[in-house]
């Protein structure tokens, strides 16, 4: 028996070659550590020499990296300081847009060697999206360079989906540190498509996948 893939293939090649309308829009998050909802904030992550804290913002909504318009993070510094071993916010991707993490990099909240701030107290890193310094990112686990910039970051993942953000805190060898981080600590906002295209282009994707009995897997950690 012959089974034609044509129709299907037609209609995932129409789903994608429409315009897609979007809105801008703050985005909302699912908040987790160690895999459990964890509510509402504060929360406290502390580091020591040999451990580490991760705070997830599971997003809410679909988006790609390109898509976004600004990143912040504002905690409170109350042991330690913010300088070498603050925290980064770890971006875990969808590149082939199936909801299942595939790869993930790193935004520093400075440049190598000069963090934020020193000192204890309340920072926040203003919109990460808009300082293009040269070595805060790295995106050497989506393949690129380990010491670059936004503009890097965009052409390698701006297609890419992000499926949550992962503040994380550890002291590489260095003093025990506690930062806090409000119920508000992270916030993103970008073009969020509506959810008229959404289903068009799911729908495309979702008669290929039943014709052809695809299964893709892919592993993020963090």
């Amino acid at each position: 028996m012959k089974i034609s893939i044509a129709p299907a293939l037609a209609a995932l090649s129409m789903a994608l070659a429409l315009p897609m309308a979007a809105s801008a829009a703050e985005l909302t998050f699912t908040n987790t550590t160690d895999g459990a909802t964890t509510g509402t904030g504060p929360y406290t992550l502390t580091s020591t020499d040999s451990t580490y804290s991760i705070l997830r913002f599971i997003n809410d909504q679909v988006i790609d990296f390109g898509a976004l318009t600004s990143l912040s993070l504002d905690y409170d510094a109350i042991l330690g300081g913010v300088g070498g071993g603050a925290p980064r916010i770890v971006v875990v991707t969808d590149a082939n847009h199936d909801t299942v993490a595939d790869g993930q990099f790193s935004i520093l909240l400075g440049p190598p060697g000069s963090f934020v701030d020193t000192s204890l107290g309340f920072h926040s890193s203003g919109n990460l999206l808009a300082q293009n310094d040269v070595g805060r990112y790295d995106l050497g686990g989506i393949g690129g360079s380990a010491y670059t910039n936004y503009d890097a970051a965009v052409a390698a993942a701006g297609d890419f989906g992000v499926l949550r953000f992962s503040v994380v805190l550890d002291s590489f060898g260095g003093n025990d540190k506690t930062i806090q981080i409000g119920a508000d600590g992270l916030s993103a906002a970008g073009a969020v498509p509506e959810p008229a295209a959404w289903a068009l282009m799911i729908g495309g994707f979702g008669l290929a996948g039943a014709t052809l009995r695809r299964r893709k897997a892919a592993l993020a950690r963090i």
